[in-house]
């Protein structure tokens, strides 16, 4: 296979879910047994591009595709702005000489309109139309060297720094008492979910600490965000939902609310998994700038958002899917309390094997969590299917999260 690139567009195929081997505890197993609880890890399944085939599809950690795709939304503004304040000298340079050509074509106007002689005003205007076929001239080779320029990179126009204005991209910086960004609020809720976050203020009926993780929705088109009973967030249980036991355990230790964090958590979610993540690294450059460089040998970099998905994920068709099937035959034959897909849900290559097995054998994928009883994060047609969202842009920059006191 061809290595993967900027070129690449990664869009969301399914969620793939597979029931692991439980562990001993006496009250995990009566969950499990009682139907309460489940063994279960998630994943992700993903093109790589819009053309491409089941044989060209790839797996990864459902919690590592949903943290880089919300990551990447979220942060999408103050990532832009940073290049607004890389050449901010750029953008103002532009917008003072925008302001100079249209006073110069003011005063010019004023001038032709006090001329009193035909002779004169017909002079003028050979040479005004002179002075523009030199300067549609000299914008023509300026414009070749550009086009070639944007092969390695894009050049800084008046549409970015429009864009600069709008999102308020050169404002000072301010640290209000009982103000906090939501961006780092929500970033770490992401990661720390992504990888199986324990609960603070919050203990089950038994004095227990519950969990939350990522787990594969019933429609298996999206992830949702579950209670789990263990800290490895494998034994995922559906008489708690995630909404409850935040709501329940009220402000972190910065003192916001986490129920709050989980609500801007979710808005997000429906732009994860119903839009293609395009992977090419945008590079920026200020068009007048004589020492920039064109590199006609360049490499088409993979964004850092792609590459948190793709550097652990592995082709689901290359995996050993005759391996997985006589394993799945040699543990018919063992005496065990349940029947699961594989002993270590961590293992991804062990899972994959099974996936793939599973896949080729025409087997279905089976999903544990509830939305009637555990939530869920998204809006659906009357089909089922999730609607898709026009804007991508998510949420502005200036969204806070207020101090419990």
């Amino acid at each position: 296979r061809q290595e993967l690139d900027g070129s690449a567009q990664i869009s969301f195929a399914k969620c793939i879910e597979v029931t692991v081997q439980p562990d001993d505890d006496e009250d995990m197993q009566y969950a499990i047994q009682s139907g309460t609880a489940k063994p279960v890890k998630s994943f992700a399944a993903f093109y790589t591009n819009v053309y491409a085939n089941d044989n060209e599809m790839m797996m990864v950690g459902l919690g590592d595709y949903v943290s880089a795709k919300i990551k990447s939304s979220a942060m999408k503004t103050q990532e832009m702005c940073e290049t607004c304040r890389e050449f901010e000298e750029t953008c103002y340079v532009e917008q003072e000489e925008a302001e100079e050509e249209e006073a110069a074509e003011e005063e010019a106007d004023e001038e032709d309109a006090d001329e009193e002689e035909a002779a004169d005003e017909e002079e003028g205007a050979e040479e005004e139309g002179d002075a523009e076929e030199g300067e549609e001239g000299e914008e023509g080779e300026e414009g070749e060297g550009d086009e070639e320029r944007k092969l390695a990179a894009t050049a800084i126009d008046d549409s970015f720094c429009y864009q600069c204005l709008v999102n308020d991209c050169y404002a000072e910086e301010q640290n209000d008492d009982g103000q906090i960004d939501y961006q780092e609020q929500l970033t770490q809720f992401i990661e720390n979910t992504a990888e199986c976050m324990q609960v603070d203020n919050y203990a089950d009926e038994y004095g227990n600490a519950v969990y939350i993780g990522m787990a594969c929705g019933s429609y298996g088109d999206a992830a949702e965000f579950a209670v789990f009973l263990d800290e490895d967030c494998t034994i995922e249980t559906n008489k708690l939902s995630a909404a409850t036991v935040l709501a329940s355990a009220g402000a972190n230790e910065d003192g916001v609310s986490m129920s709050q964090v989980y609500s801007y958590a979710a808005m997000y979610m429906q732009e994860a998994f119903t839009t293609t993540l395009s992977c090419e690294q945008v590079e920026y450059y200020d068009p007048n700038d004589g020492d920039y460089e064109y590199n006609a040998d360049a490499e088409n970099e993979m964004s850092e958002t792609c590459g948190e998905i793709t550097d652990e994920a592995v082709f689901i068709a290359d995996c050993a899917a005759q391996d997985a099937a006589e394993e799945d035959e040699e543990e018919e034959d063992e005496d065990k309390w349940y029947d699961f897909d594989v002993q270590d849900g961590g293992d991804l290559d062990e899972v994959c094997a099974i996936v793939n097995y599973k896949m080729n054998a025409g087997e279905t994928f089976e999903y544990f969590y509830d939305e009637k009883t555990q939530g869920t994060s998204y809006e659906r047609d009357m089909s089922g299917n999730l609607k898709g969202q026009q804007n991508n842009s998510g949420m502005s920059g200036g969204v806070i999260f207020l101090i419990i006191l």
